[in-house]
């Protein structure tokens, strides 16, 4: 017969303090949140309320999520465009400029 371990694991309860400490040492650190989950025995899902509870940002997200880019080069002058982009079940996305 086959033995298996199904204990369950135990869950701890960590203070607000602690989860501070937790989230804090994770912005330091240089891995994904899928690591540092399973390096410190946490449920993700648990991470991830615990850091939209505290207000803290993934790392990815923190800052402007758009960035303005320089052009080294003039643009040529394009008086009108067209752009289409098939989306799928028979919708489409149209984008037209006429130049002045």
């Amino acid at each position: 017969m086959e033995s298996t371990n199904l204990t369950p694991t135990r869950r701890i309860r960590r203070s607000r303090e602690q989860w501070r400490d937790l989230l804090d040492r994770f912005e330091r650190s240089d891995q994904t949140q899928e690591q540092y989950c399973v390096e410190q025995d946490l449920g993700l899902s648990t991470f991830g309320r615990w850091r939209k509870r505290l207000g803290q940002t993934p790392k990815h997200t923190a800052g402007a999520l758009f960035v303005e880019l320089e052009q080294d080069v003039p643009a040529p002058s394009v008086q009108s465009w067209d752009v289409e982009l098939q989306l799928g079940a028979g919708m489409c996305l149209r984008l037209r400029h006429a130049g002045c």
